[in-house]
Formats: structure tokens, sequence, C-alpha cells
């Protein structure tokens, strides 16, 4: 293999004011054998940047919020930036990055194209599907986050070759949530909205359509008339909010029910809880908050859609059920808050197990580590 370091640019829509799953296998890979830069479609609101603060090269190709038609002007940037940091592996995350990355490699002769795909449904239409044959052809490997994502991608795109399918786990700082040093009763103090007794339930997410919050709402109303001492917190910002909290007003929950918005404490409001609910109706690759959960040694109840079934595979692990279906799910979580201790212990132990040895960075990090290897070395043997 070449003696030399291996550029790599990541490429993003725009930046998420944080560390991502992937990033942070990126930051932790060897820099004296990885050169990495980071590139967004857009630095629209971006007033601070942790990955830049890190020493990383960043590049904002336009301060548009949205992009809503294809700019030449941001692919002949891109071009030139591939070109003079003479990149290696263009890694391209979600749909439109991929467009541009895809085009701009095969200008600027970058060898290796890598597309992540984060979710389910991104080939639902046709206008997609016809794009992906196109685009597809100049993709070296597609990246999955989850077999359920994996098999998706296969059923929505044509005479697209498994071959070129590699699944690669999201992924999670399994020590940041794995040892907390806070006590329960101090972090449950610390959120001041629940009672020292109170049973705390949480989900944590964005209040989208496709979340369904909704459904939990109405599976809380049935917990809470057989367990009084219950509460609910909802974690996240979203478009679903005030609708939310009219649904939570209307059955006459407001006094359990607390919406705390987007925060980034969520190891101490792991800390602070006695079981996480994830009632996801669709489009789930695989959710790192089951992942931060399951390490942080919370009991998990969730739908059984995408590639959340991967993770909770058994009932050791944790509490399955269909989506859309509130009574199933008030069943799982009644069953969770008086299901005898031991048990519990059992489940969260077996739980933790599983995500530090399959879901840690260390170990998602290793196999991301050998795609950029292999797909390097290959492209080094066709040149």
């Amino acid at each position: 293999m070449e003696n030399r370091k291996i550029n790599i640019a990541l490429m993003w829509a725009k930046y998420a004011h944080g560390i991502t799953s992937v990033n942070d296998l990126v930051l932790g890979l060897d820099r004296q054998r990885f050169n990495i830069i980071f590139i967004y479609l857009s630095g629209y609101g971006v007033e601070r940047n942790l990955i830049k603060e890190a020493g990383y090269e960043v590049f904002y190709l336009s301060n548009v919020e949205l992009l809503n038609a294809f700019r030449f002007s941001i692919l002949f940037k891109l071009v030139k930036i591939l070109k003079a940091h003479d990149v290696d592996i263009i890694h391209c995350h979600a749909h439109k990055p991929t467009v541009y990355g895809a085009i701009a490699a095969a200008l600027a002769r970058t060898p290796v194209v890598m597309a992540h795909v984060h979710g389910m449904g991104r080939s639902a239409n046709l206008r997609r599907k016809l794009t992906n044959f196109l685009l597809f052809r100049r993709i070296d490997r597609i990246v999955p986050v989850a077999e359920g994502v994996r098999k998706d991608i296969l059923r929505s795109n044509w005479l697209l070759s498994e071959q070129k399918l590699s699944v690669l786990e999201n992924s999670v700082d399994y020590r940041r949530f794995a040892e907390v040093s806070t006590t329960k009763a101090a972090a449950k103090a610390g959120l001041s909205v629940v009672p020292a007794n109170a049973f705390v339930f949480a989900t944590i997410g964005r209040l989208g359509p496709y979340k369904g919050h909704a459904f939990l709402i109405s599976a809380f109303v049935k917990v809470k008339e057989r367990l009084p001492s219950a509460h609910l917190l909802v974690v996240g910002q979203g478009p679903l909010k005030e609708q939310l909290q009219q649904q939570v007003a209307q059955v006459g929950l407001y006094d359990s029910v607390y919406f705390l918005g987007q925060r980034d404490d969520i190891p101490r409001i792991l800390r602070a809880i006695d079981a996480l609910v994830l009632p996801s109706i669709a489009s789930e690759g695989m959710p790192r908050v089951i992942l931060e959960a399951m390490a942080a040694r919370v009991p998990c109840v969730a739908t059984d859609v995408g590639g959340v079934p991967e993770v909770i595979n058994s009932d050791r692990i944790g509490w399955l059920v269909p989506s859309k279906e509130p009574h199933a799910l008030a069943a799982a979580m009644m069953a969770v808050a008086s299901m005898p201790k031991a048990e519990v212990e059992e489940i969260i132990e077996a739980a933790q197990d599983r995500v530090r040895r399959l879901y840690s960075h260390e170990v998602v990090r290793q196999k991301l580590l050998n795609m950029y290897e292999s797909d390097f070395e290959a492209r080094r043997k066709r040149t």
C-alpha cells in the first residue's frame, strides 16, 4: 500500500451544531495516516463549528438557507476543493451532498465516492429512483446505517449491485453514557420538574410527524391511570411541538408531561429517568438515542420500525411493540414499571453489553477505517 496519507473529504448538507456519530468516528482516526477535511453545502446560521475548533479544515460552499435548485457555483467550488486537496475519498452524507459529490468527483477525478444513507424510504418516488439509477453508477460504496436500510435501498432502486452496499452501524461514545458520575437522585433533582418518587419515562428526538409522539401521549394516558406516579419528559424541538402540547392539555396531563426542548445534557437526562420510549412510526435507520440509553443502563421501549429490531433483537434487551398502537405501547411501558428490579437489572446489563460490543465508537470506527483502507487500496490498483 502507498506510504502516504489518505486524503478524505466528509461532505454534509449543513453543520449540525454538534458532532455526529460518523464525525466522531472520523475525528478519532490517526492523523498520521489520514488527512481529513469537512465540506458543507451551506454555512447558513453557523456561528461556531466544533470541528473547525478541533483543528480541521472546514469549507462552506454557500450561505443559502435552502438549496432547492442545483447550483453550478457550488459544484465548481467543490471541484476546486477536491483538486486542491488531492482528495482520494469523498464521503457524502444524504442525497443532495451525494449528487454534488458524485458529479464533482467525476470532474475532479477523485477516485472514490462513498454515499452514506441514514434512514429508510429515501428512494420513495420515481424522480429519486431515476436520479439514483444514474447516480449510483458513479458511486463506489453505498453505506447504509442498518441492515434494514440496506434491504430498503435494494428494494427501492433498480439494478443496483448488492456488492456496492456495506452496512456501517451508528455508534456512540460508550464511556460518555456508561460512566456518568451523577447519582440518579441528583440527576432527577436537577431536572426540577418531577417529584423524587416519580417513575419517569422520557422520549428524546425531533418533534416531527414520523416520530409518533401523539401515539406515545395516548399510551401515557393509559399508563397514568394505572401508575399515578408516572411522569413523561419530551426532549427535542420540531414543528409538532404546539400540537403535542395541545394534545397533552386536552387529556389533562399538563402536570405530568414536560416539554424540555433541545438539550445538550442527554447523559444527565438519561441518568435521571427510569425508561426511554421511542414511539417512531416510520423512517428510523438506527436511532442513536436507543444506543445511548442502552449504554446508560436505561431500559428501552421502542417500536419495531427500520433498524430498531437489529438493536433490540430479543426480549432480553428491551421491549419492542408494533408502531401506531398505543395499547401495545402502554402495556410495554407498564411492563417496565412493574418488573422486579432484579429482572430489570438483567435486561439493562445485557443491553449495555450489546452496545459496548457492537455499537461503541471504537468498534464501528475500525469498520470505517477498513472501508477507507480497502477503497484506497482498490483505487491504487486501478491506477
